[in-house]
């Protein structure tokens, strides 16, 4: 496997080290059944924290690109669907639907009429146009998704900055539009065209505002899954919660112990749904701080000058598909 980890990049290394695999199983280079090394062979191999290849494996697992079995190793588990097999595929739900309707008595002319009624209906249908949220840190990009998700006639799927920047062409060939902050912006376009990319500016949500406004005097931590977000909510909690001090700030599963961080904090603040990527340990311990302290969940969206401009360009996007 060939994983270069850039630690100049803002972008863990465990997620450096998850995509740059997710890339080699993509590209063919890692089969589907081809047993990679363990975890403290690889930690080894590229000089890293057993924890933090460990991290990468756990989700490479969880998005289904490799299995473990126990006692035997972790192998690959992911297929390329080919033509032929999605061929064989649709041809045996035809065999089904078509054995169903003969069961409830139709002609073959009547089955025919039915299956040319229902074609029409889906050619019908509004054309939705592909859109790849990419984002560099897993909070960020939620957020952004959110946005999205408000937009007419899009659907909306995640994309990695960290593998788009190594394998653009799976970018082009899935997503009609790559949707990037513009802190990203500078760093996809090359790769994927300016007509295939738009830079969105975030900001922080009203309701974010008031939360930070409404702060009181103490000591303050923040708490984040990734370090770009970490830092993105420092400069938030500088800006608007100005009777605080800062402490020090911590990423879910690194090594510092939860109930140490939190021993001398007053405030917490942290990104909108944090209890869905920190550790269980973790969640118990913020609820238990969350009875005498304030914890803050902070969120970002895209603006409202880039929504407009980029509801147009999906309307845009819709009617060239059309035609």
């Amino acid at each position: 496997m060939k994983i270069k980890i850039d630690e100049n990049l803002d972008i863990p290394i465990y997620r450096q080290v998850a995509s740059a695999i997710t890339g080699e199983i993509k590209r063919g280079t890692l089969e589907y059944g081809h047993q990679l090394p363990t975890v403290r062979q690889l930690a080894s191999k590229l000089g890293l924290a057993k924890g933090t290849v460990k991290r990468a494996y756990d989700d490479l697992e969880a998005t289904g690109m490799i299995s473990k079995a126990r006692g035997k190793g972790t192998f690959v588990s992911w297929q390329e669907e080919t033509i032929q097999s999605r061929k064989d595929r649709a041809m045996t739900a035809i065999d089904q639907m078509l054995d169903l309707m003969e069961g409830l008595r139709f002609s073959p002319t009547e089955i025919n009429i039915f299956l040319d009624l229902k074609m029409r209906e889906r050619l019908q249908r509004e054309v939705l146009v592909s859109i790849a949220a990419v984002e560099c840190c897993p909070e960020t990009q939620s957020m952004l998704v959110r946005s999205l998700y408000e937009l007419q006639g899009a659907e909306v799927f995640r994309k990695d900055l960290y593998e788009t920047m190594h394998s653009p062409e799976g970018v082009s060939a899935s997503a009609d539009l790559a949707v990037t902050s513009l802190t990203h912006y500078e760093q996809i376009a090359p790769l994927l065209g300016e007509d295939k990319t738009f830079g969105a500016a975030m900001e922080l949500t009203p309701e974010s505002i008031a939360v930070l406004s409404r702060l009181g005097k103490g000591r303050l931590g923040i708490f984040a899954g990734s370090e770009r977000f970490a830092v993105l909510a420092k400069g938030a909690a500088a800006r608007y919660a100005s009777q605080t001090v800062f402490v020090f700030r911590k990423l879910s599963g690194d090594e510092t112990d939860m109930s140490v961080f939190l021993r001398n904090l007053d405030i917490v603040v942290a990104p909108a749904g944090i209890m869905r990527i920190c550790t269980k340990r973790e969640e118990d311990l913020l609820h238990e701080f969350a009875k005498e302290h304030p914890v803050c969940e902070i969120a970002y969206r895209v603006d409202a000058g880039s929504m407009l401009y980029l509801s147009q360009r999906v309307k845009e996007l819709a009617l060239r598909k059309r035609r």
